[in-house]
C-alpha cells in the first residue's frame, strides 16, 4: 500500500495524485491520500491495510491445510531402474 501522507497540504506537494497513482498502479499497489491534521483517509487507510493483512493470512492458512491434507510423497521409497542387477544392501550397513 501507497499512502501520500499530509493531503491538507496541496500547496507543498511533492507528488502529484495522478503521479502517485501510476506509480502505484505500475507496483501493483493500493493508494491512498492522508491526513493526519484533519484525520481523512488515516481510518481507510487502516482498514484496508487490516483487510489486506487477513485476506493473505487466510490464503496462507488455507494453502497449509490443504497441503495437510495432501499424502506426503516425500517418504517415498526409492528404486532404481538400472538395468544392471545390484546386491541390495540394507541402509545401515548390514548386509
Amino acid at each position: 500500500m501507497l499512502v501520500g501522507n499530509k493531503s491538507d497540504l496541496r500547496h507543498l506537494r511533492a507528488v502529484e495524485t495522478d503521479e502517485a497513482m501510476a506509480f502505484s498502479e505500475q507496483h501493483n499497489l493500493a493508494f491512498i491520500e492522508t491526513s493526519a491534521l484533519d484525520a481523512s483517509g488515516v481510518d481507510t487507510a487502516f482498514q484496508r491495510i487490516l483487510t489486506e493483512i487477513y485476506r493473505l493470512m487466510s490464503r496462507r492458512n488455507m494453502a497449509a491445510e490443504e497441503n495437510a491434507n495432501a499424502p506426503d510423497l516425500s517418504a517415498g521409497q526409492t528404486i532404481s531402474l538400472s538395468s544392471d542387477k545390484q546386491e541390495r544392501r540394507n541402509c545401515c550397513g548390514g548386509g
